[in-house]
């Protein structure tokens, strides 16, 4: 019977809720809200929290102890340089837990982990849009560069376009070249045409067909029946 024993076991083995507990804290260290199960949650809160105190005390057997029970070189670096002295002024209670239904699928209550005191997103967006403005900036002079250069240029295009009429005197030529070889090759084709004059000679020879069906005017005369002989 396990009486008095609070700690949840998750169907798995010790080694494996230790890699689970160590992970958890790596990740709510790194983006400061996570989400999960409940269950999952309040054994990360009762893992994290000493760990969050043990951060206050920014020496080397501190780090030591807290790099024993993460396994990870990041995760202590910021949880001493930035979220340990956020909670100098505090006596415990550095996680929240906010419920957030039920999960798809098997209905596990879910909800989110996070530090009471985090950084605002806003906050980081601000810092973010100084460099911007500073590239806006320089692509503006970038621009007023190029279009003075383009300026400079475009009269220098404009000198050499008049030397394209020059090219266009002599294109002429070529046309009065086209003309007389079209008029000397053009008498040549009527001579060709004759030939095709034959062809009403062959329509002449037509008629001589309506000869051969004369002989079958004789099919219109009745035949005389084999008995009409014995009745003359």
């Amino acid at each position: 019977m396990r009486h008095k024993k609070v700690s949840r076991r998750f169907s798995r083995t010790s080694s494996h809720r230790i890699a689970m507990m160590r992970n958890l804290a790596a990740s709510l260290i790194e983006h400061e809200i996570i989400k999960t199960t409940v269950e999952k949650a309040k054994e990360l809160r009762r893992f994290l929290e000493p760990l969050i105190t043990k951060s206050k005390s920014d020496n080397l057997h501190s780090r030591r102890v807290v790099l024993s029970k993460l396994d990870s070189k990041e995760a202590v670096k910021k949880l001493f340089n930035d979220v340990g002295p956020r909670f100098v002024d505090v006596n415990g209670g550095y996680l929240r837990i906010i419920k957030a239904g039920f999960r798809a699928g098997d209905k596990a209550d879910v909800c989110y982990i996070e530090l009471t005191k985090r950084v605002e997103v806003s906050e980081t967006k601000d810092e973010a849009l100084d460099p911007l403005e500073q590239k806006e900036e320089i692509v503006e002079d970038a621009s007023k560069i190029t279009q003075s250069k383009v300026t400079d240029e475009k009269p220098a295009a404009k000198e050499e376009a008049p030397k394209k009429p020059a090219a266009k005197e002599e294109a002429p030529k070529k046309p009065a070249a086209k003309k007389s070889a079209t008029k000397e090759e053009a008498p040549k084709k009527p001579e060709a045409k004759k030939p095709a004059t034959k062809k009403p000679a062959a329509k002449e020879e037509a008629p001589k067909k309506p000869a051969a069906k004369k002989p079958a005017a004789k099919k219109d005369k009745p035949k005389e029946n084999w008995w009409s002989r014995f009745f003359k």
